[in-house]
């Protein structure tokens, strides 16, 4: 899951580090024109760029590199004390040093060399004057922006149809998610043309607004690129935040959703086999006594084809324990059986393919009708423990007379409160380990393809909770810093670009102050112009992680199942635009100090 906030992160680092550098080069051209005409050669201006982005480059990777081992530390030590893990050492690796010296100066040398042809291509005149020229946007057509808005709107509705398949949901989500960037950047580059022709059936309310729409329009196709990329970090970042927001606030109920019983184990003749006053003497605490115990006798049968690396395994309960098991009163003749699977029915829809069952018995083949399938979780994740044959008690015995297997026990155990019982697993884990280095190891089929450790581990609510709990944890810390990484990212492109321009747009409103317009005037155009480019992003970004968070949702029930996913991007959303609005007061404030004081 590390791996989309990664690559995300480097997507971003590519485009910042092109579109910063753009702004500077941009900011400079007419400054490298008045050296040309100076008589400087191209041969010495490329001189100067290199030694300056030199320069730039070295100072760069020394203090990201420096600030970086700093920072690791901090952070790992933060990351380690919110997950409660104290046993994994800090260490630095030389290819973290590598990986991002590389990618920095592959990225930055790119955009320096693109630099230089764009100058050296360029004549002094039209660098000097280069402050001075607007840029032309030609394509005007509302007709495009209404096919990216339906390919937006198609690519939603196909991920919410498609994200459960089974066989390729994860291949279509990249696919959907694709095509919603591409119908995005179509939407966005014609969103105010067609705003602009919806708005001329109003006569009155189009050239009142003519030089806001107008100046809106130029921008937005100016920043189509900026503005799209600024929308995607702002979806990813609330969608995964909820995301792992709801999976981290969910970790206690997972544990309790995997682990029906508090305390789990598997027995064998020769592994796990506790006496139960020693069993006791662990688990019973006075002040967390135990206040269930069942012992359901199980038969293993391993079958190997020809065809298939790996055996089947037959897992055989008698009907009476399964009753105990499941509290139904399940009756079964002889030759008769349930196929009972160990799972969630929210998660599985499974029955036998065979209406029948053949077993190999000593004296020759016998058949087994199926008589019903039951699915429901009973018993937590122990080895080879997801589906059972049931069959009458009378037939469980001639079974283990007849089938060569394994006969073994499974003890489930609830305490009185399962989250005291860190210390009491951790004991019996020890103890059974103890035990089970005392005794012959197992030699056959079972151990075939996993250990013995794995078959006879213990099963228990507080380890899977805890283990829950550190893993979503490091991923909910992890995912909260790069959110931070690209919230402040986002809003750096967007101040970078508007205000590059500045000049510019001290020369426009200069203009129109010759012509009548009003300080108020100029803020309130200005106030609508920064709030558009703002929120318009956020807007549109919070919508379509909501989309997505929708038909994601469906492969837990869906979003009216789990009404917290809906409270978590609520809160993710709320905190995200909150901190918004304040750069965006500020980013105001700047401009009106720059435009108009």
């Amino acid at each position: 899951m590390l791996t989309v906030p990664a690559v995300a992160l480097v997507v971003f680092t590519v485009f910042f580090i092109s579109y910063a550098h753009n702004i500077f080069i941009k900011r400079r051209r007419s400054e490298f024109g008045l050296f040309m005409i100076l008589g400087m050669s191209n041969r010495d201006l490329c001189k100067l760029l290199l030694m300056e982005n030199g320069a730039i480059a070295l100072l760069s990777i020394f203090s990201g590199i420096s600030s970086g081992i700093i920072f690791s530390r901090i952070f790992f030590l933060l990351l380690m004390n919110s997950v409660g893990l104290h046993d994994v050492p800090f260490h630095l690796n030389s290819k973290m040093f590598l990986y991002s010296i590389i990618t920095f100066f592959i990225v930055f040398s790119i955009a320096v060399g693109k630099s230089l042809f764009l100058i050296l291509k360029s004549n002094a005149i039209h660098s000097l004057k280069s402050n001075k020229v607007k840029e032309t946007i030609k394509m005007k057509n509302p007709l495009i922006g209404g096919l990216g808005l339906a390919i937006v709107i198609g690519s939603v509705a196909g991920l919410y149809y498609t994200y459960t398949d089974p066989v390729a949901g994860g291949e279509y989500l990249l696919l959907w998610a694709i095509a919603t960037f591409i119908g995005l950047y179509i939407s966005l580059n014609q969103f105010t043309s067609f705003f602009i022709e919806l708005a001329k059936n109003n006569k009155s309310y189009y050239y009142r607004r003519l030089l806001f729409l107008t100046s809106l329009d130029y921008k937005f196709k100016k920043l189509t690129s900026i503005l799209m990329l600024v929308t995607a970090m702002i979806m990813v970042t609330i969608l995964y935040s909820t995301i792992i927001l709801f999976t981290y606030m969910l970790t206690e109920r997972q544990a309790m959703d995997e682990n029906p019983y508090d305390i789990a184990f598997l027995q064998a003749e020769n592994k796990n086999n506790l006496s139960l006053e020693e069993l006791y003497s662990i688990i019973d605490e006075k002040e967390n006594p135990v206040q269930k115990h069942l012992v359901i006798p199980i038969y293993y049968y391993y079958q190997k084809y020809s065809f298939r690396d790996w055996p089947y395994v037959y897992v055989f309960m008698p009907v009476d324990h399964f009753n105990k098991l499941t509290s139904s009163q399940m009756k079964l003749e002889d030759k008769e059986f349930l196929y009972y699977v160990n799972e969630n029915p929210e998660n599985l829809s499974s029955s036998m393919d065979d209406q029948n069952l053949i077993l190999p018995f000593k004296n020759g083949n016998t058949a087994y009708t199926l008589k019903s399938t039951i699915i429901e979780k009973n018993i937590n994740n122990l080895h080879d423990l997801d589906d059972f044959i049931v069959v009458s008690n009378s037939d469980f015995e001639w079974i283990k007379e007849n089938i060569d297997g394994f006969e073994s026990k499974i003890h489930l155990i609830n305490v009185a409160d399962w989250k005291k019982t860190a210390n009491t697993v951790k004991k019996l884990n020890m103890t059974l380990k103890r035990y089970n280095e005392h005794t012959s190891p197992i030699t056959d089929v079972r151990v075939e393809h996993t250990s013995e450790e794995e078959i006879f581990r213990v099963a228990s609510k507080v380890e899977d909770y805890q283990n829950n709990k550190n893993s979503n944890g490091i991923l909910f810390f992890v995912t909260t810093f790069l959110s931070i990484i690209f919230f402040f990212g986002s809003f750096i492109l967007l101040y970078l670009n508007l205000f590059s321009d500045i000049d510019m747009e001290k020369d426009k409103y200069k203009k129109l102050y010759k012509i009548g317009i009003t300080a108020k005037e100029t803020k309130r155009m200005i106030s609508k112009e920064i709030t558009t480019l703002f929120f318009v992003p956020s807007i549109v970004g919070t919508t379509l992680a909501f989309l997505y968070i929708v038909a994601m949702a469906k492969d837990v029930g869906g979003v009216m199942k789990n009404p917290e996913i809906l409270l978590h991007f609520l809160v993710v959303a709320g905190i995200y635009h909150g901190i918004q609005e304040g750069f965006f007061l500020y980013a105001r404030k700047k401009m009106f100090i720059h435009l108009i004081e």
